[in-house]
């Protein structure tokens, strides 16, 4: 599952929302594995995971970090000069988890611009807006990624896994997984993709989501 904008109550806030922890509890009464892929930091993502008692892994920092019963750096450890130099040749601002981040870092205002992107290929790393924030790392970066690596740790396939998800940064998390749902209030490009849109937006999507799933009413994961 990702966290901002699909776990919390909407996508301009960060209050998780109370129907979505319950449909992890539904999901963990029923032995499924629950596990969080998200673009923010790993501190966060950790203490999260811990306090909702999960048990499917991590994946920090757009695929930088993964973690499945120990911790494992996929990128470079981003250079601090980068970081500056950026925020103040485009005048951004720091996302409040930049400071517990070690290779993925965000920005604000999240408008991606050719300059931007021009900028990331002449000093070759990857840059991305999820809609919260524009992020940069090193080429080696994205949720694909770590996802693989997270699958290749439990010995899971593709076949095996659900996700859920509301940016197009979750493009890629949908790209390793047999079931691809987003939540109702999710970007276009998500749910082109996706095979199934909940009507409701958000963690309620979650809820509506994990509803359908545990009574049959989804052909989810044959």
């Amino acid at each position: 599952m990702d966290l901002d904008g699909t776990l919390t109550e909407d996508r301009d806030s960060t209050r998780i929302d109370l129907d979505a922890i319950y449909a992890i509890r539904l999901l963990q009464e029923k032995r499924i594995k629950v596990g969080l892929v998200s673009g923010n930091s790993y501190p966060i993502l950790r203490g999260l995971y811990t306090y909702l008692y999960l048990d499917g892994g991590i994946v920090a920092e757009n695929g930088c970090i993964v973690f499945y019963k120990e911790k494992y750096r996929l990128c470079k450890q981003m250079d601090k000069s980068l970081v500056i130099e950026f925020k103040s040749l485009f005048k951004l601002r720091d996302t409040w988890q930049n400071e517990y981040r070690e290779c993925d870092f965000g920005f604000v205002p999240a408008k991606l611009t050719d300059e931007m992107i021009n900028w990331a290929k002449e000093k070759n790393l990857y840059i991305k807006s999820s809609g919260y924030a524009v992020h940069i790392a090193y080429n080696a970066a994205g949720k694909s990624v770590g996802v693989e690596k997270l699958l290749q740790l439990q010995g899971l396939k593709k076949e095996d896994v659900a996700a859920i998800g509301d940016s197009s940064t979750d493009i890629e998390l949908f790209q390793q997984v047999g079931f691809k749902v987003a939540v109702g209030n999710a970007d276009d490009e998500l749910k082109d993709i996706a095979d199934y849109i909940t009507s409701n937006k958000s963690g309620k999507g979650v809820r509506e989501f994990v509803d359908k799933l545990l009574k049959g009413e989804l052909d989810v994961l044959k």
